[in-house]
């Protein structure tokens, strides 16, 4: 915010107070990000709007800048959904989305890493880097601080720890919305790519990557398979919640071990959940049916404007592609589903790059999930991506305190989407990610084909 803004403002508006002055000057920017035109524009055509308004008359200000950012939702909400947080940018915290590779400066195990092959490997793969044995994670970080600010520099840190509690457990699901029994198998903690979007950007609180080195502890529980949750009539485990799945794999080689557990486990379904094309383990030990390869896709545009660092779609496709011809299984997740002028087109374009792509009968399911966004994000994200578009939608705050689009525009994009995969003759399950069971049923998305007796063809 400009101190000329900010000195214009209050000329006019002398008499608001520091929280009302907050959320005006808050709408101004945003409206003046939205519409490509100066902040002190906004604020000359309401003065010109309002001339003959008291300077204390907040109400009729706050309701004429509401219904300019917020057009279409604008009167179906109340006033508690539009989150006004103060308004404040640090060029320092902006992310550095140039590609670069992944070559820590710092390496920090614990005593036990270093007997094992994976260490091995790092010092191999990173031999500049500075090594330092620490007791453990949760003892670095109780010397250690880390900020939002830090976030940029998580690449240059690699952790190899124990994992002793959440190696496995079911995926956390909002209150009220339906849950699709996901559980989730922890392959780390932290990502290289920079999505606009990330949750881990607010969420992360280690300054670095962190790594497991005792996964094959965990193979070896037979208690993993009993509690993995149900999903259409299969237990299905997934990963890639706190970090891609495969991005790392040519340093760990976790998913050789994985592969092999779950390929004498046919009742279980395993999801690498990922936007890699880091695939060459996966080929080398060869698929299954009950082995997932899943992709995060999105439309070329919003692919091209918010997942920096990441593949394209069309690499990350023939990369679903060649793991389909070597008998793994494969599925989507259109997640986060961003709303933006063209967007039926970009999305409809992304389906059918996928079934000209990826042989439909690898299908196994496409998750539809819109934006959403802890509250907190908005500014984390203005702050580390303040040329993206995507908090210029008109986002809402629901009750469980996270940002996402009005309830008609989540309808309206997942019934396009459910149309369009099922003119493709799918037999793929489609379901909604983080969804109340009303707006299934308003966004008319069910199982489409016999997925259930086909799954082990």
């Amino acid at each position: 915010m400009t101190d000329k803004l900010h000195e214009a403002f209050l000329m006019r508006f002398q008499k608001f107070g520091v929280n009302k002055t907050r959320e005006t000057l808050r709408l101004i920017e945003e409206i003046a990000k939205r519409e490509g035109v100066p902040p002190l524009a906004v604020l000359d055509s309401l003065a010109a709007s309002l001339p003959a308004l008291p300077a204390n008359d907040y109400a009729s200000v706050k309701e004429a800048l509401l219904k300019r950012r917020y057009p279409s939702t604008f009167g179906k909400t109340s006033y508690d959904s539009f989150y006004l947080p103060k308004y404040e940018i640090d060029p320092q915290m902006k992310a550095d989305v140039r590609l670069q590779a992944f070559s820590p400066k710092n390496v920090y195990f614990q005593k036990e890493a270093a007997e094992t092959e994976l260490f091995e490997r790092v010092k191999t793969m990173f031999p500049k880097a500075n090594y330092t044995e620490i007791p453990s994670l949760k003892e670095f970080m109780k010397e250690n601080s880390f900020s939002v600010s830090d976030y940029n520099g998580r690449c240059d840190n690699l952790f190899l720890t124990e994992e002793k509690y959440d190696f496995f457990k079911k995926c956390p699901c909002t209150s009220g919305v339906v849950n699709c029994g996901y559980s989730i198998m922890n392959l780390g903690m932290g990502c290289p790519y920079e999505c606009s979007y990330c949750f881990l950007q607010g969420y992360q609180n280690v300054p670095g990557i962190v790594i497991p080195f005792n996964i094959n502890e965990y193979l070896k529980d037979e208690k993993l398979p009993a509690a993995a949750g149900g999903f259409f009539g299969a237990k299905r485990i997934g990963s890639g919640e706190f970090t891609d799945s495969l991005v790392f794999d040519n340093i760990t080689e976790f998913s050789k071990p994985i592969i092999s557990f779950f390929k004498e486990r046919q009742s279980l379904f395993l999801e690498f959940k990922t936007k890699s094309v880091n695939i060459e383990n996966l080929l080398k030990s060869g698929g299954a049916k009950n082995i997932v390869a899943a992709w995060s896709v999105n439309s070329v545009k919003m692919a091209e404007e918010n997942e920096f660092k990441a593949p394209d779609i069309e690499a990350r496709l023939k990369a679903a592609k060649e793991c389909a011809r070597a008998g793994f299984s494969t599925a989507f997740h259109f997640d986060p589903m961003i709303f933006y002028d063209g967007w039926m087109r970009g999305y409809g374009d992304t389906v059918d790059m996928i079934f000209d792509i990826v042989p439909a009968d690898s299908i196994k399911w496409i998750s539809l999930g819109a934006l959403r966004m802890p509250a907190a994000q908005k500014t984390i994200i203005e702050n580390r991506f303040p040329d993206s578009k995507i908090l210029d939608g008109e986002l809402l705050l629901g009750k469980d305190y996270k940002l996402r689009y009005h309830e008609d525009i989540r309808n309206e994009m997942f019934r396009f989407m459910a149309e369009k995969i099922k003119s493709k003759k799918s037999k793929a399950a489609v379901y909604l990610c983080m969804e109340e069971s009303g707006v299934w049923r308003k966004a008319e998305v069910e199982k489409l084909g016999s997925w259930e007796a086909e799954q082990r063809q």
